[in-house]
């Protein structure tokens, strides 16, 4: 189990840090010539992370997450590790929704309660993304807050089965110092998960 959650690590910062083919190819080559050469799986240099990389996936997961391709398996790795691990995914139906819409209405709270700068600065980053059904993503548009929240949640869909999704419903308001302590936290989680 600790060579899979290794490799797991391995995998997923290099998908985050967009890694090359052929890097990744020359980067596997190593693994498999150790394992061979060693014919143990327990103490592996090949998958280790150099402070580099720790430092370059961070850095990838600080920024703008929604804009790169690794965004769902991030959100859905998050999500596990809130759960548990004990969560399970149909991942033909799951998709990733801003609480904070990309596209606020000019006289939304949103509009009220962050100034320009903050919504460009927030948007995309990791607190202000949960996981929805495509049928809950439809519904929750871009709404205010509470009405988002409410759609989350509640009516004809049925609720959220998402860890990350249902922090939300414990939150009065959605502002920029929440983001901020959000994104500290879901941070710190990630760094944990993949000991960044």
């Amino acid at each position: 189990m600790e060579f899979l959650a290794q490799l797991e690590r391995l995998a997923a910062s290099m998908y985050i840090r967009r890694v090359g083919i052929n890097a990744r190819i020359d980067r596997y080559a190593d693994l498999l010539d150790e394992i061979e050469r060693d014919g143990d799986v327990a103490d592996i240099g090949a998958l280790d992370l150099s402070p580099k990389e720790r430092e370059e996936t961070r850095a990838r997961l600080a920024g703008e997450v929604y804009l790169d391709k690794p965004r769902l398996y991030v959100l859905l790795r998050l999500d596990d590790a809130l759960s548990g691990g004990g969560a399970t995914y149909d991942h033909k139906i799951i998709t990733v929704e801003h609480v904070l819409p990309q596209w606020p209405a000019t006289d939304s709270v949103w509009v009220k309660d962050f100034t320009q700068a903050e919504r460009e600065f927030w948007t995309h980053r990791l607190a202000n993304l949960v996981l929805l059904t495509r049928r809950k993503n439809s519904a929750a548009q871009n709404y205010d807050f509470d009405t988002k929240k409410e759609k989350y949640f509640h009516g004809t869909a049925g609720t959220s089965p998402f860890v990350l999704t249902t922090q939300v419903l414990g939150e009065r308001a959605w502002t920029p110092d929440l983001l901020k302590t959000r994104q500290d936290e879901l941070l710190l989680k990630l760094a944990d998960v993949w000991k960044l």
